[in-house]
C-alpha cells in the first residue's frame, strides 16, 4: 500500500503551545496548516519554516472566520482532508486586576467560546468525510484515527460560584468537547480536551513581565506537547496535566461551595 500524507489544521497555531504542536507534527512527517491572526507572525513563521503553511485569519471576527472556513472547504474539494484539528485559540485578561470593558468582553467571548463553537461544529462535518483511518508513513506503526482536539485550561476544571468570564468559557469548551466526543463516536472520530495548568509560553511571560517562576507546578512548552501528544495516542477524553494540578483541582473541587468559594477568591483566583 503506498504511503500516505497525513495533515493537521491548528488554530492558534503561529504561537505558544499551538507552534510548539505544529513544530512536533512537522518532525514527525505531518503537513501542517496553522491560522492565526498577527501578520508578524505569520511572516515570521513562513521565513523559517517554509513547510508550514500559515492562513492569516482574526477569529475574533465573525465573517473572518466563516471566510476561513469556507475557504478550508474549497480546498478540500481538491486536496486531502485533515486527519487532526487542534483548536488552540484563546484569549486571556487577568480580570482580577482589569475591569473587562466591552471591546475586552466581546473578545474573550468570540475567541474563547464563539469561535470554538464555529470551528468544531465545522471540523465536525469535516472530519465526518475523512476516508476512515490513514496509515502513517511507517507500516509498523498503527493506523491514524481521526481527531478533534481543543485546548482549554485547567481554569475550566474548577466548578465554583465565583468566576471569571474566561474560566467560564473554558468550562463551556470542556463540556461542548464532551458532547462532541459522544456524538462523534459512532463516526470513529475522536475527541480529546486538554486543561492544563500553567505552561512558560511567551503570553504567560508577556503577562508577568517576563518572570513565571512565580507560578506553581509551571512546565514548558515541550512538555506540555508530550503530554498533549499522549493523551490523543490513549484517547483521554479530558486530560489535566501536571498531575499536582490535577491532584489539587480534584480536592478543590470536594469542598463544600461556599468555602471553595472564599479560597478561589483569595488565592487561586483566574487560574490561566
Amino acid at each position: 500500500m503506498p504511503k500516505r500524507t497525513l495533515n493537521v489544521l491548528i488554530f492558534g497555531g503561529t504561537s505558544g503551545i499551538g507552534l510548539a504542536l505544529a513544530h512536533h507534527h512537522l518532525a514527525l512527517g505531518w503537513q501542517v496548516t496553522v491560522v492565526g491572526s498577527r501578520a508578524d507572525k505569520i511572516n515570521a513563521l513562513t521565513t523559517s519554516y517554509p513547510p508550514i503553511r500559515a492562513l492569516q485569519y482574526d477569529l475574533a471576527h465573525r465573517q473572518n472566520r466563516q471566510d476561513l472556513l469556507t475557504q478550508l472547504d474549497h480546498e478540500a474539494v481538491s486536496s486531502s482532508n485533515f486527519n487532526r484539528i487542534f483548536y488552540c485559540a484563546g484569549w486571556y485578561l487577568n480580570e482580577r486586576m482589569t475591569t473587562l470593558t466591552q471591546a475586552d468582553s466581546e473578545k474573550m467571548l468570540a475567541i474563547n467560546l464563539q469561535a470554538f463553537h464555529d470551528v468544531f461544529a465545522w471540523a465536525s462535518e469535516h472530519l465526518k468525510q475523512n476516508d476512515g483511518l490513514k496509515n502513517t508513513n511507517d507500516p509498523l506503526q498503527p493506523p491514524i484515527r481521526p481527531a478533534l482536539i481543543c485546548l482549554a485550561s485547567i481554569a475550566g476544571v474548577m466548578d465554583y460560584p465565583y468566576a471569571s468570564l474566561y474560566a467560564k468559557c473554558k468550562r463551556a469548551m470542556i463540556t461542548t468537547a464532551s458532547a462532541y466526543r459522544l456524538a462523534l463516536s459512532p463516526f470513529d472520530i475522536q475527541v480529546n480536551c486538554i486543561a492544563s495548568g500553567y505552561v512558560d509560553t511567551q503570553t504567560l511571560r508577556d503577562l508577568n513581565n517576563g518572570d513565571t517562576s512565580h507560578k506553581p507546578f509551571v512546565i514548558d512548552e515541550q512538555t506540555a506537547v508530550h503530554h498533549i501528544m499522549q493523551a490523543i495516542e490513549d484517547n483521554t477524553e479530558l486530560a489535566i496535566f501536571p498531575k499536582q494540578m490535577r491532584y489539587l483541582t480534584g480536592v478543590l473541587n470536594r469542598l463544600p461551595k461556599p468555602l471553595l468559594n472564599a479560597l478561589m477568591r483569595q488565592k487561586l483566583d483566574k487560574l490561566p
